[in-house]
């Protein structure tokens, strides 16, 4: 589903629970947008939304990297994951068909991990590729010759990173739901909210 920038908006805020637009729209919009929301197909949906909320460019054809910063040029590539209302999210995602020179082009990258239940945003974290760069080359290494190589990871490999930053932590909808298991949501929202006192206490010394 291609999204122009107005319904890339739209799409964006409905994600993140403000429905205002979305409700001014006719049923058949509605009905329509509904089914792709909740289509675990729609990644390139998803994707462009995670990038969009970020405030980051989406590169219009594909060439490795999902889209990048305007602000420094750093290049980003997005593993949006969908689950179904009722089912445990995990954190995570893949590299599909890897090889050494892939991962070696992939070098000084950002991932960024997003969550979506059902139509609900619920988390974006980002972190650079050099936090699971050795897992990946581990598992690349491993591979059989001609065996096509994916490599998967979890938010294990990442979530004790000093560069990591939780852009989005929908706790209000995360406990309500039990969207988590209980030790990935106590140590995310933990996480979260420590960055954001830090946060809070560097604006205050820029005054």
């Amino acid at each position: 589903m291609e999204l122009s920038t107005q319904n890339l908006k739209l799409a964006t805020q409905f994600f993140l629970g403000n429905t205002k637009e979305f409700d001014k729209k006719d049923d058949d919009y509605k009905n329509l947008f509904r089914a792709y929301a909740s289509d675990s197909n729609s990644s390139s949906v998803r994707e462009a939304v995670t990038l969009d909320f970020l405030g980051y460019e989406q590169y219009s054809a594909k060439h490795g990297a999902d889209g990048f910063d305007p602000k420094t040029n750093k290049q980003k590539e997005v593993k949006p994951r969908f689950f179904p209302a009722g089912k445990k999210a995990s954190i995570g995602g893949n590299f599909n068909d890897m090889t050494p020179e892939l991962l070696h082009k992939k070098n000084g990258l950002d991932v960024i991990c997003s969550v979506f239940v059902e139509d609900r945003l619920i988390l974006v974290v980002e972190f650079p590729i050099r936090a699971i760069h050795d897992q990946l080359e581990k598992t690349i290494l491993k591979a059989k010759v001609g065996k096509r190589v994916v490599c998967g990871f979890s938010n294990t490999s990442f979530q004790d990173h000093e560069e990591m930053i939780i852009h989005h932590y929908d706790s209000e909808y995360i406990n309500k739901n039990q969207c988590l298991s209980k030790k990935t949501a106590k140590l995310f929202e933990s996480k979260y909210a420590n960055q954001l006192s830090k946060q809070k206490e560097l604006n205050k010394k820029s005054i």
